[in-house]
């Protein structure tokens, strides 16, 4: 039975005052003046094209029920035309157009706040509100008036107010005393970002029980590295979640389309013509509460509506572009999304279960990418944990499946070529399969990968003829894979038909394959100079120093930390307990290295190919987490007889990863301060 001792207490003590201290520290400087900050709402919302072109004279009555308690300021929409005003204000700026009067009352018609809107400095779409000089109670379903009067106004600036026909509920609208069927965009704005209210506790506890129960499994119950990571990873997993909504990974948008498409194909609703997607009206109305870079209403939003019943009936039919990739790279987002649908769920939380689903994947193939390394297993659990690593995979993007394939096809290769037990039917299973599936994932980039089957030693096999047989068919699968599924993307990227070519990105400027055939040296060129301009970048992003749409940092502490670390639990242990087999000889380290340049190599074709445009200094569109999947075998490199670590330190390079990662988190937070 595992005690804690008073070592083990003196130091949950200390972590947990330095934990208080820095929970503090963040509330205060970020969660706080979130809080603090206005946010906008709309009570109704106009429709698109229907607008009422305001007169001299007019004045209007919009009535509604306020649902909320905390009131900061109410009003409305109005467009007009700038050219027109511009032209009007050009020689005098001070020009009488005419005012807009704006009050807010109660029921009773007792005038709340008011404000005054000459017509000269306002802008198209500005919202026009009475504002408090602080922030007011008490309002909570209560019946507000919005009055607009309009004052001298000169007809040409086109001033209107845009409405909807859509029956809103406890709101009335006059105008001149005359009552309309319609209802003028209410705009209103409070503070009550009760999203971040709450992340400052729930968040605070879950970043301390990672801390603590990581703690507790490496330092006192010593659980296995595989099993730490469930504890560690999850709990990184349900932050990442909560911080990065849907759509805020990369491209993560046409990827959860595609997921979408393959759940029509399974549940027999195809049928669109091409270039279309069929979306049920609940699941895309969900999809469209989303930005690529999150705003605060949105955080909002999520959580009022995460879980409401219900769907809405109907489907749409919207723009999708095919990614080409292989049913099985979206095969966990496939089946959050199919039984969210199955069970009539709201499109919100049927958006979710994808990533929810994503997320269960990731730590199940993590787990057992730590458990089959035969050593290493320290560097497993920080390849697992760093912030890259976690975005994708706890998204829809395709990336997750990659990076998990190739981590586990190494993983059972390094076993296949360092252990010396006898080769197992279930060892030889995975093989193919991951095998395989690398060979379908991402145009057959990481194929490369598939030669280290040459490092499996013969006597694995009981004689050369069994490994050279095991050899050729592991290549014939690897290519048969390839051929069938994945060659078709390759010539779409290759040799694009004249209508593809039309109708791909940048429309045919790019240097294409034949500009790599008439001039190589131009490519080599190229990828010199985008090592030297950006290969710091490469390596910073690949560990997750960007993540999001490359607008949310993590500091370098994290990640050139996380670098260290790596690297520290690739050298050789002193006591006899080595990570890594003392038979990774010069010869392996070769040919790792050359796998590691031929998929690098790879990339930065494809990127060459169809990303960069002629004249371009460097190649274009490469990311640091497309070489994600090579570095289990680059951290080998580093493993040598020279420098060495007198003591096993691998629970302890562990524990500090997790500490970088609560670092990291804290990146995240003020990041997301910045954009949004």
């Amino acid at each position: 039975m595992h005690r804690l001792n008073r070592k083990n207490w003196l130091e949950i003590g200390v972590m947990t005052v330095i934990f208080a201290i820095a929970a503090i520290l963040v509330y205060k400087t970020t969660i706080l003046t979130r809080m603090t900050l206005p946010r906008t709402a709309t009570q109704a919302q106009a429709e698109k094209g229907k607008e009422y072109l305001l007169k001299d004279g007019d004045r209007i009555e919009q009535k509604f029920v306020y649902p909320s308690d905390e009131l900061l300021s109410a009003g409305i929409q109005v467009s007009l035309d700038e050219d027109v005003l511009k032209d009007l204000t050009k020689e005098d700026k001070r020009r009488d157009l005419g005012t807009l009067h704006l009050s807010v009352s109660d029921a009773a018609g007792a005038v709340l706040t008011s404000a005054e809107y000459p017509v000269y400095a306002l802008a198209d779409e500005q919202n026009l509100v009475a504002s408090f000089p602080e922030t007011r109670t008490g309002f909570q379903d209560q019946e507000l008036v919005i009055s607009l009067e309009a004052e001298g106004i000169t007809p040409d600036v086109e001033l209107a107010v845009g409405y909807t026909e859509k029956e809103i509920s406890h709101a009335s609208l006059s105008i001149n005393g005359e009552p309309m069927d319609i209802t003028f965009n209410i705009q209103t704005a409070d503070r009550q970002f009760s999203y971040w209210k709450q992340w400052g506790a729930f968040g605070a506890v879950i970043v301390y029980l990672l801390l603590l129960l990581s703690y507790l499994s490496l330092a006192v119950f010593r659980l296995k590295p595989e099993k730490a990571f469930l504890v560690s990873g999850a709990a990184l997993a349900v932050l990442y979640l909560l911080l990065l909504p849907p759509l805020s990974v990369p491209d993560e948008e046409i990827h959860l389309k595609q997921a979408y498409s393959y759940t029509n194909r399974i549940l027999g609703e195809e049928g669109v013509e091409e270039g279309k997607l069929r979306m049920e009206k609940e699941d895309f109305h969900a999809l469209q509460m989303f930005e690529t870079t999150p705003s605060l209403p949105e955080y909002d939003k999520i959580k009022e509506e995460i879980m409401k019943t219900g769907r809405e009936e109907g489907a749409v039919e919207i723009p999708h572009s095919d990614t080409r990739a292989p049913f099985l790279t979206y095969l966990p987002g496939v089946a959050g999304i199919l039984f969210g649908r199955i069970l009539g769920c709201n499109g919100l939380l049927v958006i979710y279960l994808g990533r929810i689903c994503s997320i269960l994947c990731y730590l199940a193939a993590m787990y057992w990418f730590i458990r089959i390394l035969p050593y290493g297993k320290p560097a497993g659990f920080i390849l697992a944990m760093l912030p890259m690593t976690i975005q994708q995979c706890c998204s829809y993007s395709y990336d997750s499946v990659v990076i998990e394939a190739a981590f586990l096809y190494l993983a059972v290769l390094f076993r296949l070529i360092y252990q010396k037990d006898p080769i197992k039917k279930t060892q030889i299973a995975a093989y193919v399969i991951f095998m395989i599936l690398l060979s379908v994932c991402k145009g057959g980039t990481y194929m490369p990968l598939c030669l280290l089957t040459l490092l499996i030693p013969w006597d694995r096999f009981g004689s050369k003829k069994k490994k050279w047989i095991f050899t050729g068919v592991m290549a014939s699968a690897a290519i048969a894979a390839f051929m069938g599924s994945t060659l078709r993307s390759v010539l779409f990227v290759v040799s694009p038909t004249e209508e593809q070519a039309a109708g791909a990105y940048l429309a045919g400027e790019t240097y294409g394959t034949a500009g790599l055939l008439e001039n190589p040296m131009e490519f080599i060129t190229l990828s010199v100079r985008t090592l030297f301009l950006s290969g710091d970048g490469l390596i910073e992003t690949m560990f997750g120093m960007q993540l999001g749409w490359l607008d949310i940092y993590v500091s370098r502490i994290v990640i050139y930390g996380l670098l260290l670390l790596l690297i520290l639990s690739a050298l050789k242990v002193e006591d006899g307990n080595c990570r890594f087999a003392p038979e990774v000889a010069f010869s392996h380290k070769m040919l790792y290295l050359v796998v590691t340049l031929l998929s690098a190599a790879m990339i930065f074709v494809s990127m060459f190919i169809s990303w960069t445009p002629r004249e371009s200094k460097e190649i274009f569109g490469i990311q640091g987490r497309y070489f994600l999947p090579l570095l289990p075998i680059a951290i080998l490199l580093f493993y040598n007889k020279t420098i060495t670590i007198k003591k096993d330190m691998g629970r302890k390079f562990m524990f500090a990863a997790v500490c970088l990662q609560c670092v990291a988190i804290y990146g995240i937070l003020m990041s997301l301060e910045r954009v949004l």
